[in-house]
């Protein structure tokens, strides 16, 4: 059994299967046109045997002459030969870059090393422009939109010398303008290739503050761009920004995802949305809503030891560290002396004051013992209140949410305005953030 695969963004799927004619022909059939793009015709253990593209016009036939050469006969399609030919080329070019930079590596020289690397910028160049006469003699062609897509960001500083840029900050502004010509985000082509989610990662890698202002801004033009709201190119790229961000890597950034949420499914139905990706976001949304970086954390209603009550708003402290640990926590027996140690010899004199809750209330006589066999009697030591008098609804008092506290030891370092400022970081790294923070003042 033979298979059609193609692309869907990053992703590679198998879309059709076919046995093989007695005389070796494989005859895919139909009712529906794929869409345009790249494909593979997959061997029966899942091997890529030919790549070829997916244009309007699809009945045509490709036969492998010479397997070892990769030699095509193409017939019924101008698109497949052209990329047949192109990929000659590039083959070509492919082996002399090859030598080139295993010739680079013998070099003992910076001059004999600059030789090499000004050819192998020659064969770049003439990859470069194969691509260019392409794009310009086939503009809309699905060959034309690959090339589009696999296009070096430096390649749009070939420009006429008269329109050369003046500053650097001209150039970069002029690069990011141009960076995705030739793109339109409502053409289905784009996940039928596997250049899209590259192109997007370095425009964002390259051009955008990684702040969540400016990726939200880029990601919410280039979202209003596509073919929303059933659209293939949505559907894909609105999942592929808030999975990204719904785990963001960098402290900060997942106010992204809460901003694509509300902007893009907040009260919004889609057929393509499955109900286990509603519930992921519903969970998501509510373990990160709350505890955002820049704002207020939410109050916490806690009793001492001596089961007198304390708030975490009744703290007054130019900074506080908000611990949730568990007394039963291996991780925490390791983890709260190190914090201790911190608080001695760098927190303290910076005014930080550490709130510190007991997450497990079945507990209470090891964490009491804890408490004494570390001494950690100069923090403020405090257990969730059983019951909260006052206007307070199920969500305000339920810390675990609130602090999104799905395992221990969770830590969070706020202001005197008990504005969060960090997070999901070693509690090491406060002492830099606190002198960061205080040399903008």
């Amino acid at each position: 059994m033979y298979y059609i695969a193609s692309h869907y963004g990053k992703y590679q799927t198998l879309l059709d299967s076919v046995k093989g004619t007695a005389d070796g022909k494989l005859i895919f059939k139909k009712d529906q046109k794929y869409i345009e793009g790249i494909y593979m015709l997959v061997t029966p253990d899942k091997k890529i045997d030919l790549e070829f593209l997916m244009d309007n016009e699809q009945k045509f036939a490709i036969k492998v002459t010479n397997p070892t050469e990769k030699t095509l006969e193409i017939r019924n399609s101008n698109l497949n030969q052209d990329f047949a030919n192109f990929n000659s080329f590039f083959r070509t070019k492919l082996e002399v870059i090859k030598n080139l930079e295993k010739s680079l590596a013998d070099k003992k020289t910076k001059q004999d090393s600059a030789f090499v690397i000004t050819d192998l910028k020659k064969i770049q160049a003439e990859i470069n422009l194969f691509k260019n006469e392409y794009i310009k003699t086939n503009s809309g062609n699905t060959m034309a939109l690959l090339f589009s897509m696999s296009q070096p960001i430096d390649n749009f500083l070939n420009k006429a010398e008269e329109e050369k840029l003046a500053t650097k900050t001209d150039s970069i502004a002029y690069l990011k303008k141009h960076f995705f010509d030739g793109i339109n985000f409502k053409d289905a082509r784009l996940l039928r290739n596997p250049f899209l989610e590259n192109r997007i990662t370095t425009y964002f890698n390259t051009f955008v503050p990684v702040t969540p202002e400016a990726v939200t801004q880029e990601i919410t033009q280039i979202l209003n761009q596509t073919d929303q709201p059933n659209g293939e190119v949505f559907k894909y790229l609105s999942l592929h920004f808030i999975d990204l961000y719904a785990e963001a890597k960098i402290m900060g950034m997942d106010r992204v995802f809460i901003n694509i949420y509300n902007s893009f499914f907040k009260n919004k139905e889609y057929p393509w949305l499955q109900l286990k990706q509603k519930e992921f976001f519903k969970f998501k949304v509510s373990s990160i809503k709350d505890n955002l970086i820049g704002d207020k954390g939410k109050n916490l209603f806690m009793l001492t030891q001596d089961q007198k009550r304390i708030d975490l708003y009744d703290v007054k402290a130019k900074y506080t560290v908000v611990a949730f640990w568990d007394p039963t926590c291996g991780h925490c027996a390791t983890e709260i002396p190190k914090m201790l140690q911190l608080y001695e010899t760098e927190w303290k004199q910076k005014g930080v004051v550490v709130f510190a809750i007991n997450n497990n209330t079945n507990e209470m006589v090891k964490w009491k013992e804890f408490i004494e066999k570390e001494k950690l009697s100069s923090w403020i030591n405090v257990y969730p209140a059983p019951v909260v008098t006052g206007n307070y609804t199920k969500e305000d008092v339920d810390f675990q949410t609130l602090y999104n506290v799905r395992q221990t030891p969770v830590m969070y370092l706020l202001d005197q305005d008990k504005k969060i400022i960090a997070k999901k970081v070693g509690p090491e790294n406060y002492t830099k953030i606190i002198e960061q923070l205080e040399k903008k003042k």
